[in-house]
């Protein structure tokens, strides 16, 4: 197996997305305080993925965190839609939501 070396470039990149994630600054930031197109480092991120120098995002998942209070009998009313165009409409017990979410974002 034949090890992949960085350009300058692409270790400068490296350099910049990891300070991004460090500091949860998004990418479009750094590369505007960078002087940089922010597409260039998107595509680094994608050829720093790829040859393994950067972890991929295993998740694409699009729903967050919602702290719930109150009574473990409250119910939540929760209107989505699926990626087929489907309308759900759900009461959920609230200390049941956690696991229909996680069932409608597999």
């Amino acid at each position: 197996m034949t090890e992949q070396t960085l350009t300058t470039k692409q270790q400068h990149y490296l350099e910049l997305l990891l300070l991004a994630e460090s500091e949860q600054r998004s990418i479009c930031q750094v590369a505007k305080d960078n002087q940089l197109d922010p597409s260039l480092l998107y595509s680094a991120r994608t050829t720093l993925r790829r040859k393994g120098y950067l972890a991929v995002q295993s998740s694409t998942s699009k729903f967050t965190t919602v702290p719930v209070t109150g009574a473990r009998d409250e119910r939540i009313e929760l209107k989505t839609q699926l990626a087929n165009g489907q309308p759900v409409w759900l009461s959920v017990p609230s200390d049941h939501l956690s696991t229909v979410l996680a069932s409608l974002s597999v």
